[in-house]
């Protein structure tokens, strides 16, 4: 069939028609011919609305046979034919959706064979195919077009020139500006015809509009720089005020179609450094409407649009000071305000926040001041919080705890810092230092002891011992009471006496609201309940426990028994002794019921290379040997305290050591301090710790004034004390427990894991100290407490056996630590560290859980607190009024 004839006076209207007009729904599209010339280079432009498309647009050349036709389908997808004069090319868009009944602007370009389409000045991709040209494949279009457009049709031209993407983008975002596209060389066809309409679009403009809800959370005034003018009836106003919120309308002054652009910018009346400016798109079509924001570095936004129609864009905006900014802001009022109560010597910052020369001046020595003051007990780790703030009495920790809340500022509670994994210094916070909170007060009549939280244990047990009173100790001196009684609280004491946290009878707290309460059987017995075990800071700041103490025995011995010692000279083990058979001896001891004077007890045992030396291996092996775990032998130590004399601990050994085959290489024993001595002063911290003068030669000499028996060759160490226990190292630590009648079959997989091929062999030469130290749990004090007694501390394992603490030490002498980063430990110890992580994952049976008092974070937190952590959830909802969760840590309860 041929194409249409149309006679010139068509021709000649034909072209204003479509761009004067509207092509109303169910119309059909006219067809447009041209026989001047081909069309070889070409943009099409039109504004298009629809739901079930049709055809958009045909245009044919008789002359030449060329032309082409745009369609939209039923799914939404954009379909062209385009017949040159060599080639048919056929697309098809892959983006549907295009039927949603909102106006879009549709643009397609055609140079050299290649089609291009943009909807709304964002190109898509299409599918694109192309077939020589052959008769049967020539244009045809007839008068007889039956494929409706359902939809409206505005603004079509089709420009000699092919636009690009940047020019279709500025013409959709300005599209006034089609009349001076068309005015600039740009030629509609047919040539010379009249200049279309300015009136380019429909004759019913949709009112537009867009509320914008400003939340101004900042110090600033803004004020707005450029003057109102008649393009908009309403828009912002001329100042947005500081902690204001308020609701404003943009409504252009005349019909902008199909959308219209509000830019405005504004400076702060207080700093014309800090900018606001607005960019906001209203369209009909909705998903196209945005509102950009950009603010100078101090600020931030965010941006709720909560409704978006064709003639609606609301939308609710929130300016903010960054992160930064608005904490250095409100730590500045804090100080300030902290400032009237507490001394300044007693407020630790490092002076870069503030600029009062009368308080702080940021100096060299202020600095270093800073920096002792955030050193935490894990030399491995380095936080920086914002100030350390020393708390003298229960009404600083009340007033810095509730300015810093107020101000919205993180806190941290620290009364040693020996937080294993550094959650009492956290960065970024306030931490509430409670270490000159140390007093300690007794009461003779009922024995209980009221004890400040910075107290240390070592100057604690000093305190009882010369009253003949004691309370579950640690083994170390220096760390204070509070996160070891919270924790639960092991000790020597612990199969006598229990965990430390067993005697905790009342307790004073601040709680959320920064009010005291004074806990206690009486008064929230749930939450006294949680703070025996349940772990630190998650209920509040403790800031008295009140304790009950025991009587101090007449007789009180500490002891070492050591097996597989190291050579002093070349730290080479003396290998005699198999691991397994001490590990399965020192399990039935302390199952055992018949061994009362045996009052506390752990197991070190010191991890060591897997790999055989070189110089060991066969001379025809070529690969690592290992040794067999059932026969493999490690230094091993066992500490204790005992109950009696000399000669009853000197049967002990001799029976259940030496006459089964398990002599000691070494044995030492020592009186603990009383009446006459500091006892603090006597803590064994080598149960939990080892340092480098262990490895230097040992001065002693025969005890044969206590023990008179040829089996038992007993030395007193004459070394002083060693200090560098008591000071900060580097470590990490991780845990879990022995089930209640120990490991068992668990026994040949805890040895492998002291087996192994991450740690190398000179590792102790160099100060970095791999071991496990297996603390026991069971005796006469939970093996006899009763059912209902057993539920009122929150410690979780009261029916196991013993912990498993795995740990990694390094560097924790004077001279080494001098060498800082340029020391050969370095060179070791992320080998020790993965060794650390291999024993946390390590397949060990009859073993579970994680204590709490040495913390790993990778550990689930549920997992410290084992079936009682949904009950301490519930305490902490009910009663510790912290709805918002202030007393945090990576393990707290939450």
């Amino acid at each position: 069939m041929k194409p249409p004839q149309m006679t010139q006076a068509q021709l000649s209207t034909q072209p204003t028609e479509l761009t004067q007009k509207t092509a109303h729904k169910h119309n059909l599209v006219k067809t447009l011919v041209q026989d001047a010339g081909t069309l070889n280079v070409f943009t099409f432009q039109a504004w298009v609305k629809t739901h079930q498309g049709g055809v958009v647009f045909q245009y044919y050349s008789q002359t030449n046979n060329t032309g082409f036709t745009i369609n939209i389908n039923a799914l939404g997808h954009i379909e062209t034919l385009v017949n040159s004069q060599l080639l048919q090319i056929e697309t098809i868009s892959t983006l549907g959706n295009l039927n949603d009944g909102y106006w879009h602007l549709l643009s397609i370009t055609y140079q050299y064979h290649e089609l291009t389409c943009y909807i709304d000045g964002e190109e898509i991709h299409l599918q694109q195919h192309s077939i020589p040209l052959s008769d049967d494949r020539k244009l045809k279009l007839t008068n007889e077009t039956s494929t409706l457009f359902d939809g409206e049709i505005v603004n079509i031209n089709l420009i000699e020139q092919c636009l690009t993407k940047h020019q279709i983008l500025d013409y959709y975002l300005q599209p006034q500006h089609q009349i001076t596209l068309t005015d600039n060389n740009l030629y509609i066809y047919p040539k010379n015809q009249i200049k279309p309409s300015t009136n380019f679009h429909p004759n019913f403009a949709t009112r537009q509009e867009v509320m914008l809800i400003i939340f101004n959370d900042t110090d600033y005034n803004f004020s707005k720089q450029n003057l109102n003018t008649n393009n908009f009836k309403k828009q912002l106003p001329h100042i947005i005020p500081a902690h204001e919120c308020c609701a404003y309308i943009i409504e252009s002054n005349f019909g902008q179609w199909p959308h219209f652009i509000y830019l405005v910018n504004y400076h702060s009346e207080e700093s014309t450094n800090i900018t606001l400016s607005f960019d906001i798109l209203k369209s009909l079509t909705p998903n196209r409407s945005h509102i950009k924001l950009q603010l100078s570095n101090e600020l931030e936004f965010d941006c709720f649009i909560s409704q978006s129609t064709s003639s609606r864009l609301t939308a609710e905006i929130r300016i903010s000071e960054n992160v930064v900014t608005r904490q250095v802001t409100h730590f500045m009022r804090f100080i300030n305000e902290v400032r009237s109560h507490i001394p300044s010597e007693n407020i630790i910052t490092d002076g870069q926040y503030y600029a009062e020369q009368d308080f702080w001046v940021s100096t060299g020595q202020q600095m270093l001041a800073y920096e002792k003051a955030c050193q935490l007990f894990n030399r491995r780790l380095q936080k920086k919080p914002l100030a350390i703030i020393k708390c003298r009495t229960r009404q600083d920790v009340k007033i810095v705890y509730k300015t810093a809340v107020d101000y919205h500022l993180a806190i941290s509670v620290r009364s040693s810092g020996h937080d294993h994994e550094g959650e009492s210094g956290e960065t970024n916070s306030i931490v509430l230092d409670l270490e000159l909170m140390n007093d300690i007060e007794l009461d003779p009549i009922s024995g209980i002891v009221a004890i400040e939280p910075g107290c240390t244990i070592g100057n604690i047990t000093s305190y009882l011992a010369q009253k003949g009173l004691m309370l579950p100790h640690s083994t170390s001196a220096s760390h204070a009471l509070a996160g070891f009684i919270m924790g639960g609280g092991w000790g020597p004491w612990c199969r006598k006496y229990g965990m430390c946290c067993e005697g905790l009878v009342q307790a004073e707290i601040v709680l959320g609201v920064g009010e005291t309460q004074v806990v206690s059987a009486a008064n929230k017995p749930e939450l006294l309940w949680a703070l025996k075990g349940g772990g630190g800071l998650s209920y509040g700041i403790v800031t008295r426990f009140f304790v009950q103490t025991f009587a101090l025995p007449p007789s009180l011995l500490k002891f070492e028994l050591e097996w597989n010692p190291y050579l002093q000279d070349g730290q080479q083990l003396q290998q005699t002794t198999p691991t397994l058979g001490l590990l399965e001896r020192w399990e039935q001891l302390i199952l055992a019921d018949n061994h009362p004077s045996l009052l506390g007890t752990n197991l070190k045992i010191q991890a060591k290379s897997a790999i055989v030396e070189e110089q060991k291996r066969p001379l025809a092996s070529s690969v690592p040997e290992t040794e067999d775990p059932m026969f493999a032998k490690h230094n091993c130590i066992m500490y204790g305290y005992w109950e009696g004399n000399p000669a009853s601990l000197a049967h002990f050994i001799k029976t259940q050591f030496s006459e089964v085959g398990l002599k000691p290489s070494r044995v030492q024993i020592d009186a603990m301090g009383g009446l006459t001595q500091a006892y603090g002063d006597e803590l064994m911290e080598s149960w939990n710790r080892e340092t480098i003068q262990d490895l230097q030669p040992i001065l002693n000499h025969r005890m044969t004034e206590l023990i008179n028996d040829k089996d038992i060759q007993l030395y007193k160490n004459q070394r002083q004390h060693a200090q560098d226990l008591l000071r900060p190292a580097p470590h990490k630590v991780t845990s879990r427990l022995a089930h209640s009648q120990g490991l068992k079959q668990g026994h040949i997989a805890l040895i492998e894991s002291l087996t192994s091929s991450q740690l190398i062999e000179d590792n102790r030469q160099l100060g970095l100290f791999t071991y496990v130290t297996l603390s026991a749990i069971t005796g006469d004090f939970y093996r006899t407490l009763g059912d209902a007694k057993k539920t009122q501390s929150a410690f979780a394992f009261k029916d196991h056996a013993y912990i498993v603490q795995f740990q990694a030490w390094w560097n924790n002498e004077l001279q080494e630590q001098v060498l800082m980063q340029a020391n050969p430990v370095y060179t070791r110890v992320n080998r020790a560290l993965d060794w650390i992580d291999s024993c946390r994952d390590a397949t060990i049976a009859n073993s579970s859980g994680a204590f709490i008092n040495f913390k790993d974070n990778t550990i689930p937190t549920a997992r410290y607190f084992g079936k009682n952590y949904p009950l301490l959830q519930q305490v902490k909802a009910s009663y510790c009024q912290d709805p918002l969760n202030h007393f945090r840590s990576r393990k707290s309860i939450i």
